[in-house]
């Protein structure tokens, strides 16, 4: 009897390690962003790639988006998240959008997945810049999404740009359609709204199902609109020629602004599953890279890259095998 107790306890002791605080095999749910987006196509995709590295671990995908992953994964609701570093910067200072500080935010992985700026109309609009339809307030019915996410926040960036605001526009008879990018698409689609403006990893599935049935054109991002969003760490990039073939003017690169993805973590997940995480997907680079176009660039040396929030131990630990962090 005395033997026995003593071989449990043994094996209570190696699945409790120190520093691993679950057991070995864990089931952790991922937030990733709206339904027809690039966030949850690609965590779907990631997780099965780590699953199968692992069995260990088991990932469930659910809807998220910019802002509320943030705080889902500083408030222990979720395991894991996407992010963006602009965004984490905020959650970090307790700024606007975020009422407090988050200070449990970790990071498995950096310089993932770029996400696109998005402002397309109909293709036969009258209007072909910014400065026209924001700067003279031209009237418009956009579809964008849910207040509180990071493409509003994005969108009204741009607005303060032109010294204007979501109010401002619909005192100018601007109409807003709210929804997440699936019902972004049909609205356009059915021609409910004459434009739609989100925040998605080209080539996005909504914005390529938007194009179905109706022709569609993107607007160019101005300076004005570029140069201000510059200071929060939003880029100025491309949405690249021939990504929408059924847009308009897709036989050219369009102007827009652009920010990379992040895997953060909470900072209490053992450093155990945090390490396995991180080499799972790492270590099959080349399938990430397969599971969406805007993973293509991705390389391992790029994960611990980020610094608006602190790295994970356990993720710590695998860059520094390999040779990625001194």
């Amino acid at each position: 009897m005395l033997r026995r107790l003593i071989v449990v306890a043994t094996i209570i002791g190696v699945i409790m390690l120190p520093g691993m605080g679950i057991a070995a095999d864990a089931t952790l749910v991922w937030a990733a962003g709206s339904a027809g987006g690039g966030w949850y196509q690609m965590a779907g995709g990631i997780a099965a790639i780590i699953s199968a590295a692992d069995p260990g671990l088991t990932i469930k995908v659910v809807p998220g988006g910019g802002v509320q992953n943030t705080s889902a994964v500083d408030g222990k609701n979720v395991e894991m998240a996407w992010g963006l570093p602009f965004m984490n910067a905020a959650a970090v200072k307790g700024i606007q959008p975020f009422d407090k500080k988050h200070e449990n935010l970790r990071l498995i992985a950096a310089g993932m997945s770029l996400s696109h700026l998005h402002f397309y109309v109909d293709a036969g609009s009258p209007y072909k810049t910014m400065d026209e339809i924001f700067g003279e307030k031209k009237k418009l019915r956009l579809a964008i999404t849910q207040p509180g996410s990071s493409d509003v926040w994005l969108f009204e960036k741009i607005l303060e740009a032109y010294n204007t605001s979501l109010d401002d526009l619909q005192k100018a008879g601007f109409v807003f359609a709210r929804g997440n990018y699936a019902f972004q698409a049909n609205q356009f689609k059915d021609k409910n709204v004459d434009g739609v403006f989100t925040f998605l990893a080209a080539p996005g599935a909504a914005v390529i199902e938007a194009s179905v049935g109706r022709s569609m054109k993107f607007i160019p991002f101005s300076e004005k609109a570029s140069n201000y969003l510059a200071q929060f760490g939003i880029v100025p990039c491309e949405i690249p020629a021939n990504v929408y073939p059924k847009a308009a003017n897709n036989d050219k690169p369009v102007k827009t602004c652009c920010s990379g993805s992040v895997i953060m973590v909470h900072k209490d997940m053992s450093n155990d599953v945090a390490y396995r995480m991180t080499k799972a997907f790492n270590d099959n680079v080349d399938k990430v890279r397969k599971v969406h176009a805007s993973l293509e660039d991705y390389a391992p040396e790029s994960g611990p890259t980020d610094k608006t929030i602190p790295l994970h131990p356990g993720a710590e630990k695998y860059y520094k095998e390999k040779g990625l962090l001194k």
